[in-house]
């Protein structure tokens, strides 16, 4: 049996493309590759479920909740565990090689370990996830957009973020992108990306109307819930057209809240991981991009507390720049 290759990744276009540049790197040297998508939450189980063989896992943060449990089976686990990812990481991988750094997207991350076994203009897939995930001002993308036109990368950035946005938990067709952008071919290519990238833009901009009429505010919070679109675009927008430091957007799933948040100067993952430990629930992510799942009778001590962090931020260096 030839050898075998793991990815687990993020669903976003950060992890597409993180995915897209492990398996055009290394499919030389597996006859048997295998692209799993997960998040924090259910890593644990899909590592259990589906690692096979050596393991990429790309973009995925580690849950407050679930960090030993995950130390235990990176150190227990036979194979080689490479772990490559730019959020906060509070937990000692000790048993995975990792790449680590807050900052750079993860694709630029993985390109730059990986880079070397793939020709230069791949360098674009790196970007479209850099783009993609917000982290579009570091070093590296400033040098690498040089060598391209930009408007030409920010638009394909744009086709793969709203296309996949709009396949939501499509797993097959997002294993079927990250094939195609491991030929290295533009995502506006892919006809039907581009048709699901268009009519997510048309739920984009129905979005903003929504947000005017149901964001609600407390204090430094503004938050709406149940919105009909993406979570993330619903919590910026909720931040930004009410002025706020933190906006939320949060969707019932039985008796628990799925919840997306964004930020301007409020460390949100601080919060986050603070809240996760008292409370015994699962959140964190970036300072100024974060998600939580909390029982929906928590929601109004989440917005108290959160509100109250702010109120606290607001006489010290946060927002004294």
């Amino acid at each position: 049996m030839g050898r075998r290759l793991t990815i687990l990744a993020h669903g976003d276009a950060d992890g597409v493309c993180s995915a897209a540049l492990v398996k055009a790197a290394l499919r030389d040297q597996y006859s048997e590759i295998q692209v799993v998508f997960t998040h924090p939450v259910d890593l644990v189980k899909d590592f259990q479920q589906y690692a096979r063989g050596d393991v990429y896992i790309v973009d995925v943060a580690i849950d407050e909740k679930a960090a030993q449990e995950v130390q235990k089976l990176f150190r227990a686990y036979g194979g080689r565990v490479v772990y490559i990812d730019h959020h906060p990481l509070s937990a000692d991988l000790a048993g995975a090689e990792v790449i680590h750094e807050e900052g750079p997207s993860a694709s630029e991350l993985t390109y730059r370990k990986l880079g070397g076994l793939l020709p230069p203009s791949y360098s674009r897939v790196a970007l479209y996830g850099a783009i993609s995930d917000y982290m579009d001002y570091t070093e590296w993308v400033k040098s690498a957009l040089e060598k391209w036109d930009k408007r030409i990368v920010y638009f394909e950035a744009g086709v793969l973020m709203q296309g996949l946005e709009r396949a939501r938990k499509d797993h097959d067709f997002k294993r079927a992108v990250v094939d195609h952008l491991a030929e290295n071919r533009t995502p506006s290519s892919m006809e039907r990306l581009m048709k699901l990238a268009e009519e997510q833009a048309g739920i984009n901009e129905a979005l903003v109307g929504w947000v005017e009429r149901y964001v609600a505010k407390r204090g430094g919070v503004a938050f709406v819930v149940n919105p009909p679109s993406p979570l993330g675009l619903a919590a910026n927008l909720a931040r930004g057209l009410t002025d706020s430091p933190v906006g939320i957007a949060a969707e019932e799933r039985g008796d628990i809240y799925v919840m997306s948040l964004r930020s301007v100067q409020v460390d949100l993952n601080q919060f986050l991981r603070d809240f996760a430990r008292r409370y015994s629930v699962s959140g964190g992510g970036h300072k100024n991009a974060a998600g939580a799942r909390i029982p929906k009778r928590l929601f109004d001590v989440f917005v108290e507390e959160l509100s109250s962090y702010i109120s606290r931020l607001r006489w010290g260096p946060a927002f004294s720049q």
